[in-house]
């Protein structure tokens, strides 16, 4: 008979989930890969993983995040690792709004993302994880409920003390999705191709320059590069 798994740490993208693997901690880990902070979304799940593979372009098994979250419950114990940027900060809003009734995951505080850190920092941050309470998953599953119900643009100015970096993530996120005309993010790539930029490397360079310098260009190349050719630009 199959034992309870112990340890598992969630990490947001393989960059970080590689930067686990040298990190010399215990337990096993998941990789959380996609993020509600960009595309269409679904409230409805029989609709959402179908949806989100098509436009990714990948095939519809290979959007398995949401199972993961079955590990998480058996486990004795499960960390998240999220860090500040909007991306991220997405992901685990989604992450707490669906965890199965009754797990109390840790949350390892992160000033930045873990694809940022070096191994060897790992280590520290785990030792400082807290235990979150039903209270502050039930303010999480609110939020998400609103951006289900309304999108991001409804949660501009929500703020949560148990995650100290929601706040300014959801602002952000907010900005996207203006009432009207375009959103931040597609104004600032529509800056930086009319002042010359011609390949992804300068885009991300150009984009990291106009976001916080906490994280940069959160969003990802593969994200910019739709950006631009939805403005007739195809990058290098």
């Amino acid at each position: 008979m199959t034992g309870r798994p112990g340890l598992i740490h969630l990490h947001c993208g393989d960059v970080a989930a590689g930067i686990h693997r040298r990190s010399g901690l215990p337990g096993d880990f998941r990789v959380w890969r996609d993020s509600p902070a960009v595309g269409p979304w679904s409230a409805n799940p029989k609709d959402l993983g179908t949806l989100r593979a098509i436009w990714w372009g990948v095939p519809l098994p290979d959007m398995q995040d949401l199972p993961q979250l079955q590990d998480l419950a058996r486990a004795t114990e499960a960390v998240l690792w999220f860090g500040p940027d909007p991306w991220e900060q997405a992901c685990l809003l989604w992450v707490l709004a669906e965890l199965p009734e009754g797990t109390f995951p840790d949350l390892v505080p992160l000033d930045c993302g873990v694809g940022h850190m070096a191994p060897a920092a790992l280590p520290r941050c785990f030792a400082e994880r807290r235990l979150l309470e039903e209270r502050e998953l039930q303010e999480a599953r609110g939020l998400w409920n609103t951006f289900l119900a309304h999108g991001w643009g409804a949660l501009g100015g929500a703020q949560m003390a148990a995650f100290p970096h929601l706040g300014s993530a959801l602002a952000r996120l907010a900005e996207d999705h203006p009432p009207t005309g375009p959103g931040r993010t597609a104004r600032q790539v529509r800056q930086l191709l009319d002042e010359g930029v011609k390949d992804m490397p300068a885009l991300l360079r150009g984009m990291a320059q106009l976001e916080d310098g906490r994280h940069g260009a959160w969003c990802g190349d593969l994200y910019l590069a739709r950006v631009a050719e939805a403005m007739g630009v195809r990058l290098a």
